[in-house]
């Protein structure tokens, strides 16, 4: 994959619809009803401020109701897939992201939103956003965030055990193994070095995908010439899968009962101090800072580590649906505008550790210190071209099949491996 300048600023302001929300309330005499169904909404600690912003939105636009459907975002697409069935039951808006975003379109679900926002709102979005919104030209969605994945690490640690920031994943497991250790000296390990997430669903499949692609492997590629996907393995896929289930079958640097631990999980866990490294989006520094405010100060944070970059810029945010009605869709993308620009105090995603789409977010002063250096570096190092391949959902589920079953101890490896590239056979198949 190719590596693509982004710039450090954030997106701006976002501009007007145009179908102005005023106009179509007035004319049609009806309240207009939105339906919002939210990941961010389930999510502490920033969901509360979801509901916050749509009281507030009704608040200036009492013809506008607003319900927000909270629902963890590995299950918005097995949602959403179950929904076209019946279109009258779809949200108006539904939260998405780089990874989720080619199958739900594939899906014909996302209005494309050049439709709604004018040249000088599209002239503000900073280098790199909306082509990480963008699919066959199509503005899929609207950002409200970026999360490009760093490791956060316990800088304080770092420092008692004389550790250096590592740059490749081999270093990465040495300050892993130094900082796993039995710390009340009661003869059991009771702080591990790395709060890796290995769930077997999309927060632990997509850092999976992330130490892949830090390792120069793209896992699937297009062949222009052919006009087909193909595998993109390279010759040491098995020795790359051997070393990542190997830091919890081997050397044991990951917390116990690893195919149980989800992202709340490693998140919580580093922030109660049980690990002190932790390879994910910067939303784990405000669940962090919330769960335990004394590490404020004692977090840093530093690119993923390898050769070549292991995330893309990942910009979340809302895709209005496509089945919605016009003056759903117009007063959808004002509650957007709305959400993006109202909050001076930027409570949302202060709170959340996300990074602010809009120009005055990028101006906040939390984002400033060691704990989103990594971040920033990321993205000015350069992230990766979002994969705009429809079967993403599917790749990602037969990664984690492969990793889940020899954590488990049901496979090798190698046997793991042969099922994966047989399964990618097959879903390659499916979409060429």
């Amino acid at each position: 994959m190719m590596k693509k300048k982004i710039a450090v600023m954030m997106a701006g302001a976002m501009a007007l619809s145009t179908l102005p929300l005023g106009v179509c309330a007035e004319e049609s005499g009806e309240k207009v009803e939105l339906t919002i169904m939210c990941a961010y909404a389930s999510e502490d600690p920033h969901g509360q401020y979801v509901y916050q912003y749509a009281e507030e939105f009704m608040a200036e636009n009492p013809n506008v109701s607003v319900e927000v459907q909270a629902i963890s975002s590995n299950d918005i697409y097995t949602k959403l897939a179950a929904m076209v069935t019946s279109p009258d039951d779809l949200p108006t808006l539904f939260f998405t992201s780089v990874d989720q975003a080619p199958t739900l379109y594939d899906l014909g679900l996302m209005e494309d939103l050049n439709g709604y926002l004018d040249d000088e709102t599209l002239a503000m979005f900073a280098e790199g956003i909306t082509d990480a919104c963008t699919l066959d030209g199509t503005l899929a969605f609207y950002p409200i965030d970026v999360q490009p994945s760093a490791i956060l690490y316990r800088t304080d640690r770092f420092e008692e055990a004389g550790l250096e920031v590592p740059t490749t994943w081999d270093e990465f497991l040495e300050c892993a193994k130094a900082l796993t250790l039995d710390s009340d000296g009661d003869g059991e390990i009771d702080q591990w070095g790395f709060s890796m997430v290995g769930s077997n669903n999309s927060s632990g499949q997509s850092r999976f995908m992330s130490y892949l692609w830090s390792n120069g492997c793209d896992i699937i590629a297009y062949d222009e010439d052919n006009e087909e996907w193909v595998p993109a393995l390279g010759d040491n896929f098995t020795d790359l899968m051997t070393f990542w289930t190997d830091m919890n079958n081997v050397h044991g640097v990951v917390p116990t009962g690893i195919t149980e631990v989800d992202y709340a999980t490693a998140a919580n866990y580093f922030a109660m101090g049980y690990t002190s490294m932790m390879l994910t989006g910067s939303n784990a520094i405000g669940v962090a800072y919330a769960n335990n405010p004394e590490l404020e100060g004692k977090i840093g944070s530093f690119p993923i580590p390898g050769e070549s970059a292991g995330t893309m810029l990942n910009a979340e945010g809302y895709a209005v649906c496509s089945y919605a009605s016009d003056e759903e869709k117009a007063a959808a993308v004002e509650f957007l505008k709305f959400f993006s620009t109202h909050d001076s105090d930027l409570m949302f995603w202060q709170s959340s550790g996300k990074i602010p789409a809009t120009v005055e977010g990028e101006k906040a002063e939390y984002i400033t210190g060691d704990d989103y250096k990594g971040y920033l570096d990321t993205i000015a190092n350069g992230c990766l071209e979002p994969v705009n391949f429809a079967g993403i959902s599917g790749l990602k589920s037969i990664l984690g099949d492969a990793y889940a079953a020899v954590f488990s101890g049901e496979k090798t490896n190698e046997e793991a491996v042969a099922t994966f590239e047989s399964a990618l056979d097959e879903l390659l198949e499916d979409y060429n």
